[in-house]
């Protein structure tokens, strides 16, 4: 099962990475900016990086957030809220305060 489970975070990994240009286990300046060409990056390595960080830390209930962003602070405890609720199996609730998360942030992009 474990081996399974780290598997698929690191193909999540991957998809972010591919899809959102998300790379939060690249080599970065710890302000979301990656400080290596994405050329020499090794993305197998990093997704199994992630995986095994993600897996430590859903084991011990500690996932590290960061601090919010004032205007973005309601997106924020939507998202949160929403992945206890996936957590909780509650999809449903998940899936309202995720549609929740994008509106605000949507509301939010469109005042700027």
């Amino acid at each position: 099962m474990q081996e399974n489970t780290l598997d698929q975070i690191a193909e999540t990994y991957q998809e972010m990475a591919e899809v959102a240009h998300y790379r939060p286990a690249a080599p970065s300046d710890g302000f979301g900016n990656v400080t290596v060409p994405t050329e020499e990056l090794n993305l197998s390595k990093e997704a199994a990086s992630y995986a095994e960080s993600w897996d430590q830390e859903e084991d011990t209930q500690t996932f590290f957030i960061g601090s919010c962003n004032y205007a973005t602070r309601p997106a924020t405890i939507y998202a949160i809220e929403a992945a206890r609720n996936l957590c909780g199996a509650q999809d449903d609730v998940a899936l309202e305060l995720l549609k929740m998360a994008v509106k605000s942030l949507e509301t939010q992009s469109a005042a700027k």
